[in-house]
């Protein structure tokens, strides 16, 4: 017996620590226990991505359920609040948690609630966690905090896991159950174009636009949309692809097109018209290419809109300063991001970014003066360029181009024929000819003169004996001759200016050099272009890139009087013509009122300027001037005329430009440079004289 007590004691410690090991092996062995942490960190990198798909499944199924959506509908929900808002980026970072407090005597809370401490013992079994969230929205960012609230739950196999009871202040802290979220753009104002006395050159207006309601068609409606396709020149293909579009309903009216007759014939059913708001163009024909016009957006300009402003619905700038000053003018659209509840009605704002009305533009162009000169310019359907300045201030006071178009059917829409009318019309109606380069001809010896008196190469008595109406410096020229129109000898510089000798100022050319000729014209504008990016205005040329050096003594003979390889826009001409009104000093043009500009640039001395400014005068008040018809006018006028021909060699005819530069000697208050094309067999430069004269007599300033 006593043997067995024995082996009894002997197998205790035995069992005892078999015991204790098959306790450790099944504790090591056992799950570890879930952290709510881990279900928080997944959810924040889910928000992050939007993989909202991925947060469902971080979800209880009580809350689930209780919002009524399966996971599908969920994802959607959040994609279509996101997209809405346009949320571009997801910032969410989780705030510290609380740490429990240690007591004094060094023990530790533990959770458990402390002999004199106030609230309840922390539940094991829920958990919450606060967290600051940023979404990046196309008005801003909105910033909240937000907290979730965890559960611990059981699962069938009996393990533990951690789930997020959702609720709907989960997408935005101010939504309930049936909140909505919408989204509300606020379109600017765009600013108006105005003279400078403030009468509107591109403002707001209205225009009459027809559409069909389709419910209302009749019981043929086939039938009838072939009817009014008939009546307002519209294909029926068109009329259709139109009521059906997605959005269109019964009721709905469905804008076709711009119309001038507010009549409805009474046998057309479903037709409506309304009035809507549109661009507006005061001066029509007159100021197209100046202020352009606005077109609904097109797909290409979705393409090229880098910073992703323009929606389907945009107007834009297409043409003229409507197209370059877009920024200034268009604003900046706002939006408001609102709550609402389950009838619409708002229940908080998120986030409102009020809309920036576009500036309004003011010009130094007079309505009045643009008006007439663009009438001038275009009758007897001639094409070409006028414009006129201030040349003590700058201010560019008319700039016309014709033939023109009518920039409100740009915005209303052209017709076919309108449209055939434009494109068929070999003049080219959309070229602005004001910013247009062309080769100056003799107007630009004025220049030559000022560079010839500034070098002491030429003076006002300085003479060449000219024998007959051509000339070459030698033999070296091979079959090529410079020309004049007037057989006249000897020449000096005024006598060259008054009857526009091409020879006088080749051979003066030839004598400063190209290094010293280049340094005396180079002064008058050219390789830049004022500072009016607004216009596009390309710099003038002298010469080719490849010819900047006019080591060609031909090309340096044919510089001299306007022609080579020289361009200049008709708005370069007129500067280039304001240091003789002005002592010497070159002013800069100015279009936009307020806009900073250089100071005037000291380019001859007043001794020059003047010279020239005399026998500028002489062009007209010398009996055989070549603008002698003006001399009747009651204003004492300096000017100077010019011819050039474009060929592709000599002895070729090619088509005449004639040109023609004019301004008040002794109240300064115009400076006007014109060009019109194909003059030939017109008089050339006199076409241009002529067609001026009856303007020059009403100007009063």
């Amino acid at each position: 017996m006593k043997s067995k007590r024995k082996l009894m004691y002997g197998l205790l410690p035995i069992l005892f620590a078999g015991g204790i090991g098959m306790y450790l092996y099944m504790q090591s062995n056992k799950a570890p226990e879930p952290k709510p942490e881990v279900v928080v960190e997944q959810y924040i990198d889910h928000l992050q991505k939007k993989e909202f798909d991925q947060l469902y499944g971080l979800m209880t199924p009580a809350s689930l359920e209780a919002s009524g959506m399966n996971r599908e509908q969920f994802a959607e929900k959040y994609n279509a609040i996101y997209s809405g808002m346009q949320v571009s980026a997801v910032k969410a970072e989780l705030k510290p948690q609380p740490v429990a407090e240690t007591p004094q005597d060094g023990g530790t809370t533990s959770g458990k609630k402390t002999e004199g401490t106030e609230g309840p013992e922390q539940d094991p079994n829920t958990y919450k966690a606060e967290y600051t969230l940023r979404l990046t929205t196309f008005l801003g960012e909105v910033n909240e905090t937000q907290s979730l609230n965890l559960v611990k739950q059981e699962l069938d196999d009996g393990g533990k896991v951690w789930r997020i009871e959702w609720q709907p202040s989960m997408i935005l802290s101010d939504m309930v159950k049936g909140s909505k979220v919408r989204v509300r753009t606020l379109l600017p104002e765009r600013g108006d174009i105005v003279d400078r006395d403030g009468l509107p050159l591109a403002t707001k207006g209205t225009a009459l636009e027809w559409g069909i309601v389709p419910s209302k068609l009749g019981d043929a409606p086939d039938q009838m949309i072939a009817s009014i396709a008939q009546h307002y020149n519209v294909s029926e293909d068109a009329i259709n692809k139109a009521i059906n579009q997605s959005w269109v309903k019964p009721d709905y009216f469905v804008p076709i097109a711009m119309t001038d007759d507010e009549r409805i014939p009474a046998a057309l059913k479903g037709v409506q018209i309304q009035t809507k708001e549109i661009r507006q163009y005061p001066l029509g024909e007159a100021a197209a290419h100046l202020i352009g016009y606005v077109r609904k957006v097109t797909r290409e300009d979705l393409e090229k809109d880098a910073e992703g402003y323009y929606r389907a619905e945009d107007w834009i700038g297409k043409a003229g300063l409507e197209q370059s000053l877009e920024k200034q003018l268009r604003g900046e659209r706002g939006g408001v991001i609102e709550i609402t509840d389950e009838n619409g009605n708002m229940r908080s704002e998120v986030l409102r970014k009020d809309a920036v009305n576009g500036q309004n533009i003011q010009l130094t162009i007079r309505t009045k003066t643009q008006k007439e000169l663009y009438k001038t310019l275009s009758s007897g359907g001639d094409a070409g360029a006028m414009v006129m300045m201030d040349p003590t201030k700058g201010d560019l006071l008319a700039l016309a181009s014709a033939p023109s178009y009518d920039p409100n059917k740009m915005v209303t829409g052209l017709t076919q024929a309108e449209w055939d009318a434009y494109s068929s019309n070999e003049q080219l109606p959309f070229v602005n000819r004001f910013t247009n380069r062309y080769a100056p001809g003799s107007t630009f010896k004025a220049v030559t003169a000022a560079a010839g008196l500034m070098e002491k190469v030429t003076t006002p008595d300085k003479s060449h004996g000219i024998a007959g109406l051509q000339w070459r410096k030698d033999a070296s020229w091979g079959g090529y001759y410079v020309t004049r129109v007037k057989n006249v000898s000897p020449v000096n510089m005024v006598d060259a200016l008054v009857y526009s000798d091409n020879i006088y100022f080749a051979m003066e050319a030839l004598e400063m050099g190209s290094e010293r000729f280049i340094d005396g014209i180079r002064k008058f504008g050219f390789g830049g272009n004022f500072g009016l990016d607004e216009l596009y205005l390309k710099p003038s040329q002298y010469a080719n890139e490849n010819n900047k050096e006019l080591k060609s003594e031909v090309l340096l003979a044919d510089t001299a009087y306007g022609q080579g390889e020289m361009l200049m826009s008709p708005i370069h001409l007129a500067t280039a013509f304001t240091p003789f009104v002005n002592e010497g000093k070159m002013v800069k043009p100015v279009l936009i009122s307020g806009k900073e500009t250089s100071a005037p640039e000291v380019v001859i001395t007043p001794e020059a300027a003047n010279t020239v400014k005399d026998a500028l005068g002489e062009v007209v008040s010398r009996s055989g001037g070549t603008a002698h018809s003006l001399s009747t006018l009651p204003t004492k006028l300096a000017a100077k005329t010019g011819t050039a021909e474009l060929k592709a060699k000599k002895g070729e005819r090619g088509q005449e430009n004639g040109f023609f530069v004019v301004f008040d000697t002794e109240q300064p208050s115009f400076l006007l440079a014109a060009v019109i094309e194909n003059v030939n067999g017109r008089g050339g430069s006199h076409h241009v004289v002529d067609k001026l004269k009856p303007f020059l007599e009403k100007w009063n300033g």
